[in-house]
């Protein structure tokens, strides 16, 4: 949230105000968007009001719900904005708001299952092109497995040790994960417009 001269009256009025009288707006405005911001977190619902999407494995656990403990806030007489403690957590989050695709590659651990949990589906997604099959419940020969089969029968590194398999056993395998968007952090239009107006009338109470 920064403030320039020119930009609206709410901002040129409150600029007319002194250092901390504008400091104390700010501050105001700034812990209602974080308020409002954890308010959505905790209904899992993005800046338009709609529901997230559901995680890839199906798991109905709420998402991203440390992060509300890690929002911080920081304000100024000329600027206030919302910000998240340590640079990881500052990534993750802006992957969740923004939506990501990044390459995973599978663990090289044996013997024990990977923290990573049950594959995803898009690597369920490699897999089936790649062309694994399993057996057929009754009968002879093979199939090839639903995107759900793979999810909740396979592990990451399970799914990922197949798809090296399949392309030759040589070199390592990766696959693609899409990160969907699930936006949290801001403001909608209609807080937009209760903070101008807030910002407003504060700044003419004190003018």
């Amino acid at each position: 949230m920064q403030f320039d001269k020119g930009q609206s009256i709410e901002q040129l009025t409150l600029l007319s105000l002194k250092p901390r009288k504008r400091r104390n707006i700010l501050r105001s405005v700034i812990r209602s968007v974080s308020k409002q911001s954890r308010r959505r977190i905790t209904r899992q619902q993005d800046l338009t009001g709609k529901q997230w999407q559901g995680r890839a494995n199906g798991k109905k656990k709420k998402m991203l719900t440390k992060l509300k403990k890690l929002m911080k806030v920081r304000f100024g007489p000329n600027n206030a904005h919302a910000y998240f403690k340590g640079r990881k957590t500052g990534k993750i989050a802006a992957a969740h708001q923004q939506g990501a695709s990044f390459d995973v590659t599978p663990s090289k651990r044996s013997g024990k299952q990977s923290k990573q949990g049950m594959a995803t589906r898009g690597i369920a997604k490699a897999l089936i092109a790649a062309g694994y099959k399993i057996p057929r419940n009754r009968g002879k020969g093979t199939k090839r497995p639903s995107i759900k089969w793979i999810t909740e029968n396979l592990t990451l590194n399970q799914a990922g040790f197949l798809l090296k398999e399949l392309k030759g056993g040589s070199g390592k395998s990766k696959w693609q994960i899409d990160l969907p968007a699930r936006s949290f952090l801001g403001e909608t239009k209609k807080e937009h417009k209760q903070h101008m107006s807030f910002i407003l009338n504060k700044a003419m109470q004190v003018a």
